[in-house]
């Protein structure tokens, strides 16, 4: 099969971009073959096979990615490869298992009190207030405790869901760039 100009030149910078994973030649001749493979497919069908493939640093990063082949290091890179492994350590596990639920109740309760002391007759002098349980029962109607426990419930789920979304941001994982500056 003979390859056109533009062809030739994908081959290379291929083979050249090849050179910076950990695979052996004969991994990257399979490669070139199975490029070859598919632009001859795409002329009998009378498409543009490079089209298809994208560019040639994007193709083989993805290529790379689903083999699973790592990205040697190379000492003249200005930027080194972050050292993220994926894994928390055990700490980190029970703290993300238990983060959001622990924000939930101490929002809950600082709400509660927060209503019991400021919107009930708790700083009334001589009253009684042994009889109450913070967690749902305030005052003696129950309307004002379903009411003053609705937005306890409210507030509560707002601010872990806030704190959930910021969490998420600040963790998020950039995209990777390609040599070029850009991903497209």
């Amino acid at each position: 099969m003979t390859l056109s100009y533009e062809e030739e030149q994908f081959i290379t910078i291929v083979r050249q971009e090849l050179k910076n994973y950990d695979i052996t030649p004969h991994q990257m001749e399979e490669m070139v073959a199975q490029i070859q493979e598919h632009l001859e497919a795409c002329r009998e069908h009378g498409e543009m096979g490079l089209q298809d493939l994208d560019s040639p640093i994007i193709y083989v990063r993805d290529y790379a990615e689903v083999q699973g082949f790592s990205r040697v290091s190379d000492p003249s890179q200005s930027t080194p490869a972050p050292k993220d492994s994926g894994e928390r350590t055990s700490t980190g596990r029970l703290w993300g298992f238990l983060k959001y639920p622990l924000i939930f109740a101490a929002v809950y309760v600082i709400c509660q009190l927060a209503f019991f002391f400021s919107l009930t007759t708790a700083w009334v002098n001589g009253y009684e207030i042994t009889g109450f349980h913070l967690l749902y029962r305030i005052s003696d109607q129950t309307w004002w405790n379903m009411l003053l426990i609705l937005f306890s419930l409210l507030i509560s789920s707002v601010i872990t869901l806030v704190a959930y979304v910021y969490d998420k941001r600040k963790h998020r994982r950039p995209f990777p760039e390609t040599e070029a500056g850009s991903v497209t």
